[in-house]
């Protein structure tokens, strides 16, 4: 009697254990979205954007000081100046004193910077609590970031729409042989073509949509806009990334519970793409990450 005592304690206690671990345990769906968070937090995330200063042909000087071409908030009164030629090609011409680094190690001459648009990809210089790099987006520009931006140091954060598993779809990827060419536009109004390996087909409700998609690493990337926008969700549309690519079946999770808020929802210096006419969806997709805080959007 005894014995059975103490193995049905045991057994309680294992099942009292079990049981608090389920109960702390995450969904994959919940960690997806601790992991958003984090991103965005990030010193140097999408909040942190304070500015995007385009660059003229020749020397724009860069600094604190009230006489550069470039001012920045705080740090340093003159950090140097970045050099634009015709051609595009760039240069850094370091103040020695300011202790700026570039891509981690301290500058200590003049050197060629690279932007984002270069096959090895942006110069990245940082200095005091920034960090900022050239972008090409029809024209060269200087993407500004600060770690105590009020955009980041004031984050009200994120909200969402409750999960909802109708929104979770296995849906049917039509490649596009070749890879089709199409025409997007981004906030300032530059029009791009990009590759889209094909379109996913789905239905909601007995209704069938399809979205064009881009090509990432190990998924693929949705610009989308639907019913909700500029009432619940951000105005001009989201984006999403599938869960994974095509499987032999020919299918491609969409899950639109992870929807997100592009950057521009939340600076004024980012130069997000909106979704093009055909991924402007005509149904209410109530589900991912509702419009933020403060937008007037």
């Amino acid at each position: 009697m005894k014995y059975i005592s103490t193995w049905m304690m045991c057994l309680i206690f294992s099942l009292q254990a079990n049981a608090a671990e389920q109960g702390n345990s995450k969904s994959a769906y919940e960690e997806w979205k601790e992991g958003r968070l984090e991103r965005l937090m990030e010193p140097h995330g999408w909040l942190s954007l304070v500015g995007l200063e385009w660059l003229h042909v020749g020397a724009n000087s860069i600094g604190s000081a009230a006489d550069n071409m470039i001012q920045l908030s705080h740090g340093p009164d003159y950090l140097g100046q970045i050099v634009l030629q015709r051609d595009n090609s760039l240069r850094f011409i370091p103040e020695l004193t300011s202790g700026i680094k570039a891509n981690d190690e301290l500058v200590t001459g003049p050197m060629e910077v690279f932007a984002d648009s270069d096959e090895q990809g942006a110069t990245v210089f940082t200095v005091d609590t920034y960090e900022f790099f050239v972008v090409e987006r029809d024209k060269m520009g200087v993407r500004i970031k600060d770690s105590e931006a009020i955009t980041r140091t004031g984050f009200l954060g994120l909200e969402y729409f409750p999960e909802d598993t109708q929104f979770r779809i296995d849906a049917d990827f039509i490649a596009y042989e070749p890879a089709k060419l199409i025409p997007t536009v981004n906030v300032l109004g530059i029009l791009t073509n990009q590759e889209s390996p094909g379109r996913l087909e789905f239905t909601i409700d007995g209704v069938d949509y399809s979205l064009d998609a881009l090509d990432s690493d190990d998924s693929y990337y949705m610009i989308f806009g639907d019913k909700t926008n500029g009432k619940t969700t951000y105005g001009p549309g989201r984006f999403l990334y599938t869960d994974g690519k095509v499987d032999e079946a020919g299918k491609v999770r969409i899950d639109f519970n992870k929807a997100y808020n592009p950057p521009c929802s939340f600076t004024a210096y980012s130069t997000c793409t909106l979704p093009p006419l055909q991924n402007r969806l005509p149904v209410a997709i109530e589900a991912g990450e509702k419009k933020y805080a403060n937008s007037t959007y």
